[in-house]
C-alpha cells in the first residue's frame, strides 16, 4: 500500500504540473472538463438504450443474450485503443528504483495505476448504464454483481493489462510483439471460418452463467497480470543497472548503416538520425504500427478490387493519406527533435545549414520508401485515371510535404528521449503543428474534388507538377529551408533544453 499511495501522490502532482492540461489556465480547464462529459452524457444514454434498440431491431430475440454474445469483442477493441492512445506508466519504473519501497510492491503499484485513465471513464460510462437497464431487471442481485464483476475484468482490467503488455513486448522483445498479434488474428481468423458463433458462443457462456463467467475472468485476468508483471520485472532489472540492454546492431543492419554513410547525401547523419529513431522505442513502436495500417489500407483497396473491379474514394483516400504518407506522420513533426541529444555539436562544429537540412529530407524520403515500393502493385490492377491520380499524390508526398515539414519543422520544438519506453500516437501538442494542415487539406480534397468532378487527369497532373517542382527545390536549392534552421535555431535550442522529451 506505501509503493501505491507514492506512486498515486506523484501521479497526481505531475497531471496538476502538466501545462498542457487545459493549456494551464482555468477557463482551459473548464473546457476540457465540459468537452469531457459532452462526451460521456451520448455513450452513457446509449448504454441504457442499447437493450431498447435492441429489441426494436430484433424482435424475436433476447435483447439480454445479444449483449451478452458481443461483450467479448469489445476486448480486442479497447486494447487496440488503449495500445495506440494511452502512454503506459507502468514501464516506468526508473525513477523509483532507488526509493525505500519492495519492488514487487512498486510492480503491483504501476499495474493498478494503469487502470485509471480516460480509458477506464468510458468503458464503465458504457457498461454501466446498460448493467442497471438490462441486468439488473433481469437477474438476481448475486447474479447481476457476478456479471458487473466479469465484465469491468474483462472490458477494464484485461485491456489495460494487455495494451501495457503489448508496449513492454514491442520495446523489449519484437518478435514476441509479432507473436502476441498473430495469436489474435488467428483468433479472429478462426471465428470467421469455423463458424460465426464461435466468439459469440463463448461470450454467451461467459457473461449469460455468471459462476462460470466469473471463475474464466479471474483466470484469464490472473494469467495477463502474472505474465506482466513478469515482463515488468525484467525491465525493473535492466533500470536498476541503468543501462538499456539492447545490445548492438546486427551484422545486416551494420552494413545497412555502412552503406547509408557511403553512398546518400549526409549519409553520415541521416545514418545517426536512423540509428536513433530504431533505438527509440516510441518512434520505433509508433513506426510499425503506422506500417501496419499501411499495409492494410493497400490490402483493403486490392480486396475491393478483387471483389467489386473498383476502388471507392474514401478507400482511395485511406491509400494517399496513411497507405502513402504513413510512416510520415510517426517521425515528421519530431524530425528536428530526434537531433536534440546532439544539435549543439552540430550548430557549434563546421557542419553546414544545408547538410543538416539534406538530412532531414533523406530521414523523411526514407520513409516514404516502402510505400513508394508498394504502389507499383497496385497500379496495374486499377484504371489509368486511378493509377495517374495515385502517381501524382505520391509526388506530391515527396515534393510538398516532406520540404513543407522540413521548413516548417524547427518550429516543433519537442526533444526526443532516446531512453523514452513509453508509447503513444499523440503529436508532441504543439499548435505550431498547424501550419502544415493547408497542404495536407489539399491532399486530403483532392479525391473528393476529382471524384465529385471526374477530372482525375487533371488533379492528377496538377499533384505530379506541384510535386516535381518541390522535388526539384528541395534537391537543388536547399538554401531557404537552411536559412530558416538558422532564424529559429536559438529559439529551438532553447526549447529543447526546457520542455519534458518525448
Amino acid at each position: 500500500m506505501r509503493a501505491l499511495r507514492i506512486l498515486f501522490r506523484h501521479r497526481v502532482t505531475r497531471w496538476r504540473r502538466d501545462p498542457s492540461w487545459g493549456t494551464g489556465t482555468v477557463a482551459g480547464q473548464i473546457v476540457l472538463l465540459a468537452l469531457l462529459l459532452f462526451l460521456l452524457f451520448p455513450l452513457g444514454v446509449f448504454g441504457y438504450v442499447v437493450g431498447d434498440v435492441l429489441r426494436e431491431l430484433y424482435p424475436e430475440a433476447n435483447a439480454l443474450r445479444l449483449i451478452n454474445g458481443g461483450m467479448l469483442y469489445l476486448v480486442p477493441a479497447l486494447m487496440a485503443s488503449r495500445f495506440l492512445l494511452q502512454s503506459p506508466l507502468s514501464e516506468r519504473v526508473a525513477p523509483y528504483v532507488s526509493l525505500p519501497i519492495s519492488p514487487i510492491g512498486l510492480l503491483y503499484g504501476q499495474a493498478a495505476l494503469s487502470l485509471l485513465s480516460l480509458h477506464t471513464l468510458f468503458t464503465v460510462v458504457l457498461i454501466g448504464p446498460v448493467w442497471a437497464a438490462e441486468v439488473i431487471t433481469a437477474w438476481s442481485s448475486l447474479g447481476a454483481t457476478a456479471w458487473l464483476a466479469i465484465a469491468l475484468l474483462v472490458t477494464v482490467v484485461l485491456p489495460s493489462h494487455g495494451a501495457t503488455l503489448l508496449h513492454l513486448l514491442l520495446g523489449r522483445r519484437p518478435w514476441g510483439f509479432v507473436d502476441a498479434l498473430a495469436g489474435i488474428a488467428l483468433i479472429f481468423v478462426a471465428d470467421a471460418t469455423l463458424g460465426p458463433d464461435l466468439f459469440r458462443g463463448l461470450s454467451r457462456v461467459v457473461f449469460g452463467r455468471p459462476s462460470v463467467g466469473l471463475v474464466a475472468a479471474v483466470g484469464v485476468v490472473g494469467g495477463m497480470h502474472a505474465a506482466l508483471l513478469r515482463v515488468m520485472w525484467t525491465r525493473l532489472e535492466v533500470d536498476r543497472r541503468t543501462v538499456t540492454q539492447i545490445g548492438g546492431p546486427s551484422r545486416r543492419a551494420a552494413s545497412v548503416y555502412r552503406w547509408i554513410e557511403q553512398t546518400l547525401p549526409a549519409g553520415a547523419l541521416v545514418a545517426l538520425e536512423l540509428r536513433q529513431v530504431v533505438r527509440t522505442r516510441r518512434l520505433r513502436g509508433a513506426t510499425a504500427t503506422i506500417l501496419g495500417l499501411m499495409v492494410f489500407f493497400y490490402g483493403w483497396a486490392g480486396v475491393q478490387l478483387v471483389m467489386t473491379g473498383t476502388v471507392e474514394t474514401n478507400v482511395l483516400m485511406n491509400v494517399v493519406l496513411w497507405g502513402i504518407g504513413g510512416p510520415f506522420f510517426a517521425i515528421g513533426y519530431t524530425v528536428y527533435g530526434i537531433s536534440s541529444g546532439h544539435i549543439d555539436g552540430l550548430f557549434a562544429g563546421p557542419t553546414s545549414l544545408s547538410y543538416i537540412v539534406f538530412s532531414k529530407f533523406m530521414l523523411l524520403w526514407a520513409g516514404l520508401i516502402p510505400a513508394t515500393l508498394l504502389l507499383p502493385m497496385l497500379l496495374p490492377w486499377v484504371p489509368l485515371r486511378y493509377a495517374a491520380f495515385l502517381v501524382g499524390c505520391t509526388l506530391y508526398w515527396w515534393g510538398v510535404m516532406v520540404p513543407s515539414t522540413v521548413y516548417f519543422g524547427p518550429r516543433f520544438r519537442t526533444p526526443v528521449d532516446l531512453s523514452a519506453s513509453h508509447f503513444s500516437m499523440n503529436p508532441s501538442g504543439s499548435m505550431r503543428g498547424l501550419v502544415l494542415l493547408p497542404p495536407l487539406l489539399v491532399l486530403i480534397a483532392s479525391p473528393i474534388l476529382a471524384d465529385a468532378t471526374g477530372d482525375w487527369w487533371i488533379v492528377g497532373g496538377s499533384l505530379c507538377a506541384v510535386g516535381v517542382i518541390g522535388l526539384g527545390v528541395a534537391v537543388w536549392w536547399p538554401e531557404p529551408f537552411a536559412w530558416q534552421l538558422n532564424r529559429h535555431r536559438h529559439e529551438m535550442l532553447k526549447a529543447f533544453r526546457e520542455k519534458e522529451p518525448i
